[in-house]
């Protein structure tokens, strides 16, 4: 028992060396020397979890998927309208991707290396259906106006839940409210209150999601 608990231990500490090693470089950057020295294990160890490159970041995209999904499932039994829940799915997935190397890399992963075959290593999948699900749920409860095609208010969501993610990144990208027509800013100021072009995706994410509420569900503001 105690073996089997140490090789459990060193097999999620690789996943975690390989999604650092994985978000940083890249699949094809990424070598097994690196993943092995970030988990402090010898090449030997990793091979005796996983024998190729390929294993182990299917083991992180799996990873990623279960994370994300969890946070999902658990919002899924608040007791709100579900376009409520459908923002708050929104905040907590951008959140993980702000914040957890392994659902980044997972995210990467899935852009980088072909798995057709398990689309449970999929996390965008994973998280669209579950946006289409709540979304139904809202259409029913009367949060979603009636005229909205559920599909396409997910995909829509989903949109902005990874391009938020990497405005921020962007040093030419214009801040929340900073772009206001006829707004001159000579002095490098900007106004008082207003965010930073390095504003955190989830700020943006608040921003677009009060600006596309109107068109999406009669709920007010907030």
């Amino acid at each position: 028992m105690v073996r089997q608990q140490r090789s459990e231990r060193t097999r999620r500490n690789l996943i975690r060396a390989a999604s650092a090693v994985f978000d940083r470089s890249g699949y094809e950057r990424a070598t097994l020397s690196a993943i092995s020295a970030r988990a402090q294990v010898t090449k030997g160890a990793l091979f005796f979890h996983f024998a190729a490159k390929s294993d182990i970041a299917r083991a992180v995209q799996a990873e990623a998927c279960a994370t994300s999904g969890a946070a999902l499932a658990s919002l899924t039994r608040l007791e709100a309208p579900a376009f409520e829940i459908a923002t708050a799915m929104a905040h907590a997935l951008v959140g993980l991707l702000e914040t957890d190397a392994t659902v980044r890399a997972g995210i990467r992963l899935t852009h980088e290396i072909r798995t057709p075959d398990d689309p449970s290593l999929h996390c965008h999948s994973a998280w669209l259906g579950a946006l289409n699900t709540i979304l139904a749920r809202a259409r029913d409860d009367g949060s979603l106006l009636p005229d909205v095609d559920v599909g396409t208010a997910a995909a829509l969501m989903l949109s902005m839940i990874t391009g938020t993610t990497t405005l921020p990144r962007s040093p030419s990208a214009p801040a929340p409210g900073d772009g206001r027509q006829g707004e001159r800013r000579d002095s490098g100021e900007r106004a008082p209150g207003r965010p930073s072009s390095q504003a955190p995706a989830t700020l943006w994410l608040t921003r677009m999601l009060h600006l596309t509420r109107p068109s999406l569900s009669p709920l007010p503001t907030t």
